[in-house]
C-alpha cells in the first residue's frame, strides 16, 4: 500500500512540474523578447522549435533525475495539456492559437495527436509499473 502512495504521490508531483512547463513554453507566441517579435512564418516556426527542444530537454532532465513515476506523470501532464489546450482553449473556445499564421492549422493538430500518445503512454507505463510489487 505504501508503494502505491509513493508512485502517487511522485506522479502527481510530475504530472504538476510537467503540466506548468508545458503550459508555459507552448504560449510563446505572443513573448517578446529583447524586443524582437516573431512575424514571419520562418520566426514563429523557430519559436515554436525553441518551446519543443525545451519540452525535450526538460523530459530528459525528468527521466534522469527523477523517478519512473515523476516521468511518467510530467509526460501525462504533458499531454494532456498540449491536447485539451488547443481542443478547449484554441479550437472550442478561440482565444489564441499557437501561432499566428497559416501554420497553426498544421501545428495545432499535430500537437493534439501529440498530446494524445504521449498522455496514453504515460498512463501505460505508470500502470504497468504500480502492477509490478517490490520483493
Amino acid at each position: 500500500m505504501g508503494f502505491h502512495f509513493r508512485a502517487l504521490a511522485k506522479s502527481a508531483s510530475g504530472m504538476a512540474v510537467g503540466g506548468l512547463a508545458t503550459q508555459q513554453l507552448f504560449h510563446l507566441s505572443e513573448a517578446v523578447a529583447f524586443t524582437l517579435k516573431a512575424t514571419t512564418m520562418l520566426e514563429r516556426l523557430g519559436s515554436v522549435l525553441v518551446a519543443v527542444v525545451l519540452f525535450v530537454v526538460l523530459a530528459y532532465l525528468a527521466f534522469h533525475f527523477f523517478s519512473r513515476s515523476f516521468f511518467h506523470g510530467f509526460i501525462v501532464a504533458a499531454g494532456l495539456i498540449l491536447s485539451l489546450d488547443i481542443v478547449l482553449l484554441h479550437w472550442l473556445f478561440q482565444l489564441h492559437r499557437i501561432t499566428n499564421g497559416p501554420e497553426a492549422d498544421v501545428l495545432e493538430p499535430l500537437f493534439v495527436v501529440c498530446g494524445i500518445a504521449l498522455t496514453i503512454i504515460g498512463v501505460k507505463r505508470e500502470s504497468a509499473a504500480m502492477q509490478v510489487t517490490p520483493n
